[in-house]
Formats: C-alpha cells, sequence, structure tokens
C-alpha cells in the first residue's frame, strides 16, 4: 500500500495516532500501564494457583470421566 492510495482522511487518522501515542510516551502514563499490568498478572496468577490448590487437595482433578 503506498502513500497515494491512503487518501487525505487516512493520512489524518495516521496523524491523530501518532499525536496521541507521542503525547502518551511523554505524559509518563506507560510506567503507570506496566506496573498496572503487572499488578494484573501477579493477581491473576495468585488467583489461578490458588483455585488449582484448592481442586488438586479437594480432589475434583482427579474424577473418572463416564463414556
Amino acid at each position: 500500500m503506498t502513500m497515494g492510495k491512503v487518501g487525505a482522511g487516512g493520512l489524518v487518522l495516521v496523524a491523530i495516532v501518532m499525536l496521541a501515542t507521542g503525547f502518551v510516551l511523554r505524559w509518563g502514563l506507560i510506567d503507570w500501564l506496566i506496573d498496572a499490568i503487572g499488578f494484573l498478572f501477579i493477581a491473576g496468577g495468585a488467583t489461578t494457583g490458588v483455585v488449582g490448590l484448592i481442586k488438586l487437595i479437594g480432589g475434583r482433578g482427579r474424577e473418572p470421566t463416564t463414556v
């Protein structure tokens, strides 16, 4: 795809995306987002681990399947 096929509307859209990305990078929001996403991964991993341990200890993971 060449720049000639994009058109004026596409160029304006690309300009808006580039400006927004530049402002976000300069504002320092990325550091906050990375910290928040990291916390979500830690909380999700801990929750999944606890649920897995409960199922393992409770014996729910070894239920026989009927055919």
